[in-house]
Parts: C-alpha cells; structure tokens; sequence
C-alpha cells in the first residue's frame, strides 16, 4: 500500500512510522513530502527507506492512503498542489485541528475523506483516536481507516463531526495537560523531602497503574475512587482542599481557553 504523508514533522511521521510498524505497510512505500533538511537525520532513524520528495504532488500521485498532517492554516496552500493529483479512490485521513470534512471535500475533490482527533501516543501504538469519515466514503475506505487507526491505539468512531474539535482539547492536549498535574504531584512530593527522581518515578508509575486498573475493569472510575477514600481521613482531606481551591473549575476554563484557540485555527474558507 501506498501511503503519502503531507506534513511530516512529529505527528506526521508517528503516523507513518507506526504504520510499518505494525505491518500496515513497508518502509519503501511511504513517501514524504517537503521534508526540512533538520529532520533528515530522525527520518532515517524512523522510517529508514522511504522516499522524501520535493512536492506534495509527487507525494500524493498514485498513493493508496493520504495522511495530512499540516497546520490548518497551511492547508488551503497545499491543495494547490494537491488536489488535481490525489487519485479520486484515495483514502484522506486528516489529523488536522478545525479543517472540515466540507471543506476537504471542495478543495480535494475526493470521495473518501476521514478526519481523525488523536495524540502523540501513536508512537507506542497507545493512542486515542477519536474519528469520523464523509457520507461518500466507501466501506472499504472506512475499514482501512479503522486498520489505521488500530495500529496507533484505541479508536472512538463519532456521529458529530463538531465533536472532533473537542476530542482535539481532549486527547491532542490531554497528554500535555495529565502530565502537569503530574509534576505538580511529584513537586508536592518534593516539598515534602522526597528526592526529584523518585518522586518523578513514583507519580508515572501511580498514573500507568491507575489507568491499567480502571480500564481492565467494568467498574466505574468514580467507584475506584470511592474505595480509596475513608471519611475524615487523609485522602478526603486533599480531596476537600482540591475542591476548595477550584481545581475542577480550573481544569474546565483551561479546556475553554483551548475550545477558543482551536475554533480560530483554521483558515477562511478551509
């Protein structure tokens, strides 16, 4: 399978890389577009065979499965190169923030169009995806999308395409957002005599274990919760000053900040 990646910088060539490997397709059928000469070196390291070429056209001519992976703003400029070559059949997934699947469709031409919400857990295959395809894309199309996305992680297929910029908050930032709370613990701990390191250690640890446990069972996370909660003790303790600080209200109007940046992101008419 041919598979062309427009816009190869981090979340690009995640996607590419994990698709080979997990055996979606070899090294030699991926095709980069406009690559920078400052990340040649981490392309041979990740993805050693494949091809880097000049322009987004050469990229896009004959390939099975398009990955665009530009910022919203640049997407208008690259259907110029773009549209009169992607091959009518192609497959489109976008990982783009705010481009419509409308107006993919009016730059692109193309009949099966995907848009993807996802995050850098791609590299791992641990990813969340939260996804939705055009009304005109094939079965066909829709069971290679799902191929994809199964080979980054976790896939959340929705019914609203409005709920892809939210998902984008959720999971694209998410990562960044867990794991400030997680040096805030580790700093808490520090302030309390532990060591940097250890305390660092100790918080990854709690926060893999504690998504393993809750995600292996039927239970619900607010049940998990409850267990580990005496009252008067010393868990409800934190869990009152938290609530007293407006940790939830802090966490909600960030998320709006972002809901804000993301509905400015793209360009007129994209």
């Amino acid at each position: 399978m041919q598979l062309a990646v427009i816009g190869p910088g981090t979340m690009g060539l995640m996607s590419a890389s994990r698709l080979v490997a997990a055996g979606v397709c070899r090294p030699g059928d991926v095709r980069l577009s406009r690559v920078r000469p400052e990340r040649r070196a981490r392309i041979e390291a990740l993805l050693p065979g494949a091809r880097r070429l000049e322009d987004n056209a050469s990229a896009v001519d004959g390939a099975d499965l398009v990955i665009v992976a530009v910022k919203p703003g640049q997407f208008a400029g690259a259907c110029s190169d773009l549209a009169e070559r992607v091959r009518r059949d192609a497959v489109v997934i976008s990982v783009m923030t705010a481009v419509r699947l409308e107006g993919m469709a009016r730059r692109l031409g193309s009949t099966n169009l995907v848009r993807a919400s996802t995050n850098i857990g791609i590299e791992s295959g641990v990813a969340t995806t939260f996804w939705i395809a055009s009304p005109s894309t094939s079965r066909e199309a829709r069971n290679l999308a799902r191929t994809v996305f199964d080979a980054w992680g976790d896939r959340f297929e929705c019914g609203d395409e409005a709920l892809l910029d939210t998902a984008m908050v959720g999971v694209g930032s998410g990562p960044a957002l867990v794991l400030e709370f997680a040096r805030a613990m580790s700093r808490a701990m520090e302030t309390h005599g532990m060591p940097p390191a250890l305390a660092e250690r100790g918080i990854l640890s709690l926060l893999r274990g504690t998504a393993e446990l809750v995600a292996g069972s039927d239970r619900p996370p607010t049940e998990f919760q409850k267990s580990v909660v005496t009252p008067g003790g010393i868990t409800a303790e934190a869990l009152r000053s938290m609530s007293d600080d407006g940790f939830s209200e802090i966490v909600v109007n960030a998320f709006g900040k972002a809901m804000e940046k993301t509905a400015g992101l793209a360009a007129p008419g994209a």
